[in-house]
């Protein structure tokens, strides 16, 4: 049992975290630079990853009803880890704008990218469709939380960040997709290889950026506050969801899913957001790049006890 699981556990996590490891040792040589990144970046996010999720939905047989108790409690499982990071913030003697960047950076997942991408590597198509379906769902509400959470000391226009997340082109690829699923409407054979194409090149490309956009000496300035979002981020909210999950009854895709997607390091979106809304940018940046590198081993640890424990 023990190898076989360790075994499961390296073909899940290893090929994600040598992409990165690679992005990062391009940028360090200086064959990949800060302009290749932020391109490939929007390439990623207005093209190539909406083109997979749309691929994942439209081929599969999508069964709202089935998978409503795993949106639900997907979606109550990150309010209440936003709601958990805002408790541990006000212990900490934080101004208003790093606790705004505290509470973001300790709930909101890396799900688009390195979630997706290790539910892939897990469980397959399955996994794919299971990870991008929680992708749809949970990316609106964390970027609303993101700017409840970012613009407490701000006034906000809340129908024009409702209109931005409307927009975002994961929700449009999602619900261009669902009919096709629904309905069991074919694609046409040239629609279905330009699209895996696309498809194909996301999670390198994705991966490669990530690990360009690390910088060593972001992490040298981490302080504290970056030390309680790694140790929440990391291991105390993953651990309570997979518990909850396990407890709801989930078992097996399900569940491994779930704790894959929650236990993703910190999202890049989350500098992005923290930087436009007047928060503490460089808490974000260090926590981004801090749990990145730590996802390494706890996200390896979960994969492990997941497969060990005969619960997926």
């Amino acid at each position: 049992m023990y190898w076989p699981s360790l075994l499961f556990t390296l073909e899940t996590t290893l090929p994600i975290f040598i992409l990165v490891l690679l992005g990062l040792v391009l940028r360090r040589r200086r064959m990949i630079d800060e302009a290749f990144i932020a391109t490939s970046s929007r390439l990623v996010f207005n093209i190539a990853l909406p083109v997979l999720m749309f691929m994942a939905i439209a081929r599969s047989q999508l069964d709202i009803a089935r998978y409503s108790p795993l949106i639900i409690f997907v979606l109550l499982a990150a309010v209440l880890a936003a709601g958990l990071s805002a408790f541990w913030a006000r212990r900490l003697a934080l101004s208003s704008a790093q606790r705004g960047a505290f509470v973001q950076a300790s709930f909101r997942s890396n799900l688009g990218i390195i979630g997706l991408a290790l539910c892939l590597n897990a469980y397959g198509r399955e996994g794919g469709v299971l990870g991008a379906l929680l992708l749809a769902v949970i990316t609106p509400l964390y970027n609303l939380m993101a700017v409840f959470f970012l613009a407490q000391h701000q006034q906000v226009q809340w129908l024009a960040q409702l209109r931005l997340v409307l927009s975002n082109p994961l929700i449009i690829a999602i619900a261009l997709a669902v009919p096709f699923s629904l309905f069991h409407w074919a694609l046409p054979e040239v629609a279905l290889r330009v699209g895996n194409s696309l498809a194909a090149m996301t999670l390198p490309l994705a991966l490669i950026g990530v690990g360009g956009s690390l910088s060593f000496s972001t992490m040298r300035q981490g302080n504290a506050a970056v030390l309680h979002i790694v140790t929440l981020k990391l291991l105390v909210l993953p651990v309570m969801i997979a518990v909850a999950a396990w407890w709801c009854g989930f078992r097996s895709v399900e569940l491994g899913v779930i704790c894959l997607m929650f236990a993703s390091p910190t999202a890049a979106a989350a500098f992005v957001m923290a930087k436009s809304m007047g928060a503490d940018a460089e808490l974000t940046a260090n926590a981004i790049a801090l749990t990145t590198i730590g996802s390494v081993l706890t996200v390896s640890g979960f994969v492990y006890v997941l497969s060990l424990l005969p619960l997926v």
